[in-house]
């Protein structure tokens, strides 16, 4: 038995036995696998099992044909066939293979491979065909290189977002190339009967191909998203048996005829498709606006720009792209004639709900006669804003420098190098902390603020918080570091007094900076790494904190 024939009946035969399967167990895996060669989804589970069967049945039948046609392979040769012809031919099945072979490469590296194997298919099909003048064949092959150069400048380009908003450039070129695959198949099959080689059969399934096209759409728009869907698809296959018939029959003599012309009919319906793909706008607009293939450009603001950041020319595009809803369409002209009387009627004094941040960019000498600051850049505003800061910062500076001349150092007789008196305002109820700047205190501090209870100090490891009750004027913190421990400090006077052990593993620890003066602490760990001790003196207004080695202490 030929190879095709085997091929055939297998596929047949396997397509029996799977339904026969699925009706058994009562899903339509085994047959979905069988036809359609991948694992079925959520969806088919959930389609009513017999009208599935029944599509899958069809498609296991159309399969079956299309393995007896392509399996075939090529007809013995009966005249000499040149390179062209033979070139031609295994370029064919190449592309047969390329199409029945399941992919799974990156979509981008599909289409490049797709286009290296049609292409010089189409450029020798011109080559081969007969009975076709020069004129007709030139114009066959550039409308071919339409569909392909569309094909891999969409797969270069991120179009994910246009998707999103398809300008109407973008549908007219999809328009444009839908027109020009159907004129060349038509072209195709005009030269392949003007030639003489291949049968009527041929011609037949290449007309096929559109009625194929037509009923995929048809099912994909009143069934979107169903099984039966997925098997409408899966039919589209005479594209493939042209394909392979064409290489079938290249064996044969071609006619020899009078040179085909393009008819002058051809021609008009050429031009009258390409003037329906162009069209009229629904209404009117300008090329620059929020219509154009730069749409994706205005939805870059989520404020209105400033009119001192826009040049001249480029003003009304930025208005119309500020005013202007994807879901509702109002014409650029209604929309800039709109804009510019509410700047007239404000003009005069009468009110408008447009905002003036949005008339500014139509009439900017209008708007800043009221609202100054809208003709600003925004260099201007961030400049003026980073001077407001660097004000409040230096007004800030000043205080703490005032606060921290009326702080004293609570324990004068007790003098070292290592110490520093600056002023804490505590607005946030937050504490302030010592620790080592070379360790990890993230846990520790996750153990302070999660333990069940603590009062002024709190200490975990290598960090320690002081919580300073909250007041309206500011707390005069004194740290100091020791190399011994003090001598006892009259508890008199003082509201508290708590010592707690702090660890410093690389020898230093540091206090935040407390005052807006900037007042530097010094480097509260003069042992190097070890345990320290940490007492801490508390009043209203004033803290006193000690640091010491605390094998020293004991």
């Amino acid at each position: 038995m030929r190879i095709y024939r085997l091929a055939a009946s297998a596929s047949l035969a396997i397509t029996l036995g799977s339904i026969i399967l699925s009706l058994v167990i009562g899903t339509a895996t085994p047959a979905w696998l069988a036809t359609m060669w991948y694992p079925p989804d959520e969806i088919v589970g959930k389609s009513p099992l017999v009208p599935v069967l029944g599509g899958l049945l069809l498609l296991g039948l159309v399969n079956s044909w299309m393995l007896w046609q392509v399996l075939r392979g090529p007809a013995p040769t009966a005249v000499p066939m040149g390179r062209a012809a033979t070139g031609l031919r295994l370029l064919l099945y190449v592309n047969v293979l390329w199409l029945l072979i399941p992919s799974f490469l990156p979509g981008l590296v599909e289409t490049v491979i797709g286009l290296a194997l049609w292409v010089p298919a189409l450029v020798l099909l011109t080559v081969v065909l007969t009975g076709s003048g020069r004129p007709f064949r030139l114009a066959l092959l550039l409308l071919g290189l339409v569909e392909p150069a569309i094909s891999l400048a969409s797969g270069l380009a991120d179009d994910s977002k246009l998707q999103l908003f398809v300008s109407p450039a973008y549908r007219a070129t999809l328009m444009a190339v839908g027109v020009a695959t159907f004129v060349v198949m038509v072209m195709l099959l005009l030269a392949q009967r003007r030639d003489g080689r291949w049968s009527r059969v041929t011609l037949l399934v290449g007309l096929g191909t559109f009625a194929s096209a037509f009923l995929v759409e048809l099912v994909d728009g009143l069934t979107r998203g169903s099984t039966i869907e997925s098997i409408a698809e899966a039919m589209d296959v005479l594209y493939v048996v042209w394909l392979a018939r064409t290489a079938h029959e290249l064996n044969r003599e071609p006619r020899q005829k009078a040179p085909l012309r393009v008819p002058t009919a051809v021609a008009a319906v050429g031009a009258v498709l390409l003037l329906m793909v162009v069209g009229p706008e629904g209404g009117p607009r300008l090329t620059y606006t929020w219509q154009s293939d730069q749409l994706l450009d205005c939805w870059a603001w989520s404020e209105p720009p400033r009119v001192a950041d826009i040049p001249a020319h480029e003003r009304d595009r930025a208005y119309l792209c500020s005013v202007s809803k994807p879901d509702r369409y109002v014409s650029d002209q209604e929309l800039l004639g709109k804009g510019r009387d509410a700047c007239t009627r404000f003009a005069a004094g009468e009110p408008v709900k447009a905002r003036p941040a949005l008339l500014a960019l139509l009439c900017p000498e209008v708007i800043g006669r009221k609202y100054p600051d809208l003709l600003l850049s925004s260099a201007q505003i961030d400049q003026q804003q980073a001077e407001k800061e660097n004000i409040e910062r230096e007004q800030l500076a000043r205080e703490a420098r005032k606060e921290d001349a009326l702080c004293r150092d609570p324990w004068p007789a007790l003098r070292t190098r290592f110490q520093a008196t600056a002023s804490y305002y505590d607005w946030d109820a937050q504490p302030y902390g010592i620790w080592d700047p070379e360790a990890d205190t993230e846990e520790d501090s996750e153990v302070i603020w999660n333990a069940e209870s603590f009062d002024t100090l709190g200490t975990s490891g290598q960090l320690a918080l002081i919580f300073t009750p909250s007041q309206d004027w500011a707390t005069c913190v004194t740290a100091k570091a020791l190399r011994s421990a003090p001598p006892p400090l009259r508890r008199k006077g003082w509201d508290e007094v708590v010592e707690a052990d702090i660890v410093s593993d690389s020898g230093h620890l540091v206090m935040q900076m407390l005052s807006a003066s900037k007042v530097r602490f010094p480097n509260l760990a003069r042992s190097g790494p070890g345990i320290y001790r940490l007492r801490l003196y508390t009043r209203p207004g004033e803290d006193l904190i000690l640091i010491y080695p605390a094998k020293r202490a004991a």
